[in-house]
């Protein structure tokens, strides 16, 4: 496996939040046994779940977590029913990894941008533990060890796997500037268990082992090119045929994609894309087909193609509204060569050795 799937792989133990400020002072605890810690975590996400309640403003979508009191009348988390509880399944180190999250509203799902785990976000975002602590009258229960109200930049791959894995599940809305203001953005909260968040690097305001919560608004994404050859690294994705779309990321990336049947049983595992097989995938591979000619080159846009709206200096994996042609590919012979822009399962230039 390349070296730089390993390190991505291990990103959990490796990095933090970029805003959250790490104690340097403090070693890392033993790592325990994986399974064994999700259990634990689980149970304790369970509890909290079942144990406590949540106050959200329909508006701003601005979160508040509160214990239930003895004798109190207000529903659970799980129990209460305007945002249906969700889970999806994570596959990491071994574990198979349930995930419950909520989603307060799923952004602009025509027109907003949806991250994958190798892009850019734009995110207002609150960390919570599952603790009680008095820390106010209006507010007895909840601790927060790290809120950004307004928006921040954050690459996925550098932050712990939890974000990866729920914030695709979401889309951005629309913004407008002067002053800005984000509109429809997708909103929700996540209850992660150790394993996917710090597991057993403590921080300043969390210990090691420590289940998390964190509510978060999506405001905008930047969709990344990790090896600069004009292809978005989003696109650079295994097809699966029987759907005919690239499949979704759920593994970090560098790892393997997973496929889960009605059940949550594994049932496949499906290689990120190595088209000319040489351990490197598409999205860090500068020359795809291994023709020994730059992915970059081979997806600079013909002069004739650029016009007022298309102004691209390379073809889009597939057209767009202002880029109505994508990466071409070619049949016939010399001289008499058909060009297709369009086709879905077309073989694009830059994957085609011939050329």
């Amino acid at each position: 496996m390349n070296n730089i799937y390993k390190i991505l792989s291990v990103v959990v133990f490796c990095v933090v939040l970029a805003a959250c400020s790490k104690n340097n002072n403090n070693d890392p605890a033993p790592i325990r046994d994986y399974a064994t810690q999700y259990a634990a975590d689980k149970d304790s996400i369970d509890k909290y779940l079942t144990t406590h309640y949540m106050t959200v403003d329909p508006t701003t979508f601005d979160v508040t977590f509160n214990k239930i009191a003895t004798g109190g009348t207000q529903q659970s988390i799980k129990a209460q029913t305007q945002y249906p509880l969700l889970d999806t399944i994570v596959v990491q180190d071994g574990i198979n990894y349930h995930i419950p999250f909520i989603k307060f509203r799923e952004g602009d799902i025509i027109n907003g941008k949806r991250p994958t785990q190798v892009d850019s976000i734009h995110v207002a975002y609150k960390g919570v533990t599952m603790t009680d602590h008095t820390i106010s009258a209006n507010n007895p229960n909840e601790i927060d060890f790290d809120v950004a109200v307004n928006p921040v930049w954050f690459k996925l791959p550098e932050v712990i796997s939890g974000w990866a894995h729920i914030l695709t599940n979401f889309h951005t809305g629309t913004y407008t500037t002067n002053p800005t203001t984000f509109i429809n953005y997708g909103a929700g909260v996540m209850f992660l268990p150790s394993g996917l968040a710090y597991y057993n690097n403590a921080t300043t305001n969390v210990s090691a082992y420590s289940p998390l919560i964190f509510t978060f608004k999506l405001c905008e994404v930047h969709y990344r090119d990790q090896d600069g050859d004009g292809i978005l690294s989003k696109d650079e994705r295994k097809l699966d045929p029987n759907i005919d779309k690239l499949i979704r990321w759920k593994e970090n990336p560098g790892g393997n994609t997973y496929k889960f049947d009605n059940s949550g049983n594994l049932v496949i595992d499906v290689p990120f894309l190595d088209t000319d097989g040489d351990g490197i995938a598409d999205m860090y591979d500068t020359d795809d087909d291994g023709d020994h000619i730059l992915t970059r080159i081979e997806t600079i846009k013909d002069p004739a193609d650029i016009t007022a709206t298309a102004v691209l200096g390379h073809y889009p994996f597939d057209p767009t509204p202002t880029e109505p042609k994508g990466v071409p590919a070619r049949t016939g012979t010399v001289g008499n060569y058909i060009y297709d822009y369009t086709s879905k399962n077309r073989l694009r230039k830059y994957l085609d050795p011939s050329w």
